[in-house]
């Protein structure tokens, strides 16, 4: 499988995946090298991926398709959900703060 076969959310992981792993092992490796006095780095580390994360995934509060990526705002809504004009993948758009709670299983 190659990375174009990945949806556009499976992409998103692998970024946030690499970002974390990345950092994690760059702190990892400057306290080995410098020890104690290089502890507020944990702290600046853990600022900076939560920025990155947020930078990368702020786009999905917006309904976008599952497969590409495509914005879907303004699309009519079907009984089965939102359908992309760009792939045709059918999207289940995820329920607003607003609805969240108004919605009782």
């Amino acid at each position: 499988m190659s990375l174009n076969d990945l949806t556009f959310l499976h992409k998103l992981r692998l970024r946030v995946l690499a970002i974390l792993v990345g950092s994690g092992l760059a702190v990892f490796g400057l306290l080995s090298l410098v020890s104690w006095p290089a502890l507020p780095v944990i702290g600046v580390a853990v600022i900076t991926v939560a920025a990155v994360v947020h930078r990368v995934t702020y786009k999905l509060s917006s309904p976008l398709c599952h497969a590409c990526g495509h914005d879907l705002t303004g699309q009519p809504d079907s009984s089965i959900g939102l359908i992309c004009p760009d792939c045709g993948a059918v999207n289940v758009p995820l329920p607003s703060p607003q609805t969240r709670g108004s919605r009782r299983a």
